[in-house]
């Protein structure tokens, strides 16, 4: 059954659009699969927050003995993956290195179990006769990257993380099969001694009413550039002051050691400087900070100049956020924030 539709975010982003294209896809496969089957629960488009932490997972296949999490990639070239599972992606003819979707995939699990488990009393029942408390603990949670129908796949050695798109379903009912085994008590399998339950019909149902009243929408980075801090949120630019109050989508972050700001009100717009996108994220490298484009791969220096005294600003990271420091002008401004 479809527990969350899919529904495609607005976007004037060519690249997203692509994106959007690739999830759709999948969503219709997966649709085909399990629309129909009241044991199987499908989600689309999940984002959780935890505070200022986020975690977007384009599909999730919930059943009574696990759950498996599915990282969609647009992919109209090819994709290869080494033996050391290091990815790179064709664009344009050339090949450059992208981050794994595959530990992108298993850190939403890690996330997704977290969430769960710290709704553990309210979404399941006790074991031992009352005593104990159930946890999530042990249920398997697996991982699949769907690659588009139109990609290709190069790679060395096992693969058994990644298909494409429309050989995706027949991995999941596998992983199914599996998730089950290692959930019955006569499972032969070395692993079930540390994983493996089973979800009471119940307890499946309440798991999947929190995922939907969970799930948190998001604002597109251009609608969020394009909004406007309000004026009563703005720290007043006093010298006296110990810290001013950087608001953004997620809340105040308060930023230790500025005086009165000396950059531009407005947050500046990022583009890629090989495709255009402003779908990109702040990473560090071996000269430094520099934006990676989650669109084409693509790198682009920061080089970010102070508007009272020309100087370079300094990178400092606080978690998913990055300020740009002058310490001549002894001042800090939020810049850019790593999508989730």
């Amino acid at each position: 059954m479809i527990a969350k539709d899919y529904a495609a975010p607005p976007t004037a982003d060519r690249f997203q659009r692509a994106g959007n294209e690739a999830e759709k896809q999948m969503a219709f496969y997966l649709k085909r699969a399990f629309g129909d089957d009241p044991a199987v629960h499908i989600f689309h488009n999940l984002r959780f927050e935890d505070g200022q932490d986020a975690a977007q997972i384009d599909h999730l296949v919930l059943h009574r003995s696990g759950a498996i999490i599915i990282e969609s990639k647009s992919v109209t070239s090819s994709v290869s993956i080494n033996e050391r599972d290091e990815w790179t992606r064709q664009w344009n003819g050339r090949w450059t290195g992208m981050p794994s979707p595959v530990l992108q995939a298993k850190r939403q699990a890690e996330f997704l179990r977290k969430q769960l488990g710290a709704h553990r009393e309210e979404l399941l029942g006790k074991a031992l006769f009352g005593l104990v408390q159930k946890g999530f603990q042990a249920f398997v949670i697996d991982v699949v990257v769907a690659i588009s129908d139109q990609g290709v796949i190069q790679h060395r050695g096992r693969l058994p993380e990644v298909r494409k798109a429309d050989q995706v379903v027949d991995r999941v009912r596998e992983l199914m099969r599996e998730q089950a085994g290692l959930s019955s008590l006569t499972s032969r399998d070395p692993r079930s001694k540390d994983w493996g339950i089973t979800l009471k019909p119940e307890e499946l149902t309440r798991t999947s009413a929190y995922l939907r009243n969970a799930h948190r929408d998001q604002q597109s980075s251009k609608e969020l550039e394009r909004t406007p801090t309000p004026a009563h949120r703005l720290a007043e630019p006093l010298d006296r002051q110990a810290a001013t109050e950087v608001y953004t989508a997620v809340g105040p972050v308060v930023a230790p050691r500025v005086a009165t700001p000396k950059f531009a009100p407005a947050t500046p717009a990022f583009t890629c400087s090989k495709c255009a996108s402003e779908r990109l994220e702040v990473v560090y490298g071996q000269y430094g900070y520099y934006f990676k484009c989650l669109a084409c791969d693509g790198n682009t220096r920061i080089d970010l100049k102070c508007s009272t005294c020309s100087g370079k600003l300094r990178t400092r990271k606080s978690q998913r956020q990055f300020f740009a420091e002058c310490r001549t002008c002894d001042t800090s401004k939020l810049y850019f924030t790593n999508p989730a």
